[in-house]
């Protein structure tokens, strides 16, 4: 997907106000505090020093840290100026330059980075609204272990569209782990039917230990997807049970 980004710009600076404001925080950022960045600063000091101003709501000070750092190539840094641009803290609030730091971050393997551009792309803001290319996203971060970006990419997978449909089943067949906490099949033989309740048809039936990933609930029944299969259809709850190991955060 990174392949496909071309033509990046360089990100506006004429927010005179905020311009202003830095010019002050360089003033009284100095001596003792501005030793630290010596001749080889401590990224890691750096990004705690910046994260402790913006908690204390000091902007400025945070954006003169990141600033540096994402201009040379700290992925951290690089979310961390998008985030604040994202969000309008210390500046007006600008997508398109949020997205210009948050595609580099993404670059750079971020998955923070990569679940917000999931979320600029499902609401369309500073890019077109595309659900594809948001699902995208979200399956890049949820593949490296981001919990947020799973989250959101299952309720959007459980959505009746050809489009999110065909999605789900393809990553039942292969990406399953990704979807949420798995739960096996816990009898010798259980079918499953196309809705909740007996009256409806089989659509498959499971072996014991079968992995499922539960989607929702409904009068005793569990709508599931069906690993391997890559469809998804109603199991009768008692069913299913946790896989040996897991456990409820």
């Amino acid at each position: 997907m990174i392949n496909i980004i071309k033509n990046l710009y360089i990100p506006p600076f004429s927010n005179s106000r905020f311009a202003l404001s830095l010019l002050l925080s360089l003033y009284l950022f100095s001596a003792p505090t501005a030793a630290r960045f010596s001749d080889e600063p401590d990224p890691q000091q750096q990004h705690q020093l910046a994260s402790e101003q913006m908690q204390l709501g000091n902007y400025a000070i945070a954006y003169c840290i990141w600033q540096p750092m994402a201009e040379h190539d700290d992925n951290q840094a690089q979310y961390n100026i998008g985030w604040m641009y994202h969000n309008g803290y210390g500046l007006s609030i600008d997508d398109e330059t949020a997205f210009y730091w948050w595609i580099k971050s993404a670059a750079a393997g971020n998955t923070d980075a990569e679940y917000a551009l999931g979320d600029l792309f499902l609401q369309g803001q500073g890019v077109d609204k595309d659900l594809s290319i948001a699902l995208g996203w979200y399956i890049s971060a949820a593949l490296k272990g981001h919990q947020a970006a799973r989250e959101t990419l299952l309720a959007l997978l459980i959505n009746e569209d050809d489009l999110t449909r065909n999605i789900f089943n393809t990553l039942l067949k292969s990406d399953w782990s990704i979807l949420g906490n798995p739960m096996q099949v816990s009898v010798d033989k259980a079918n499953t039917r196309s809705g909740p309740g007996k009256q409806f048809k089989v659509v498959k039936t499971l072996q014991r230990g079968h992995i499922v990933i539960p989607l929702r609930q409904q009068d005793g029944w569990t709508q599931i997807g069906i690993t391997g299969l890559g469809k998804t259809a109603w199991i009768f709850s008692r069913l299913i049970g946790k896989l040996p190991g897991a456990y409820s955060l």
